[in-house]
């Protein structure tokens, strides 16, 4: 059904796996779900509402010169701002920001949540 392979059953029920890959939004998910609890991505702005998060276990906040996440974001929704005495933090740009995930299985520390 997903073409990209994120879709998996944890408990009977789908969920969405970021570590397997991202979101193409190609709607495969929403014509296939029989209770049409999915919303094709045609009829909707954005596919849904959730959004990248970095977790304070990221490299940079440690110290490490570190752009992988930014590097994979093809919405360009992460920037990262100079800071004095360490290397650049990325910030997630809400309003640039789809919810594909993209940023998440390349993450060295495993610091981005898409939530």
């Amino acid at each position: 059904m997903c073409p990209t392979g994120i879709l998996i059953v944890s408990g009977g029920y789908p969920e969405v796996n970021f570590t397997r890959g991202h979101c193409t939004f190609c709607g495969a998910c929403a014509k296939a779900c029989r209770p049409g609890a999915l919303q094709d991505s045609e009829t909707q702005i954005w596919p849904w509402p959730i959004k990248a998060q970095v977790a304070t276990h990221c490299l940079p906040q440690r110290g490490v010169e570190c752009r992988v996440c930014g590097e994979h974001c093809e919405a360009s929704a992460i920037r990262f701002s100079p800071r004095a005495g360490g290397p650049p933090i990325p910030e997630i740009d809400e309003a640039a920001c789809t919810g594909c995930g993209a940023c998440v299985a390349p993450c060295p520390a495993a610091a981005i949540v898409v939530r």
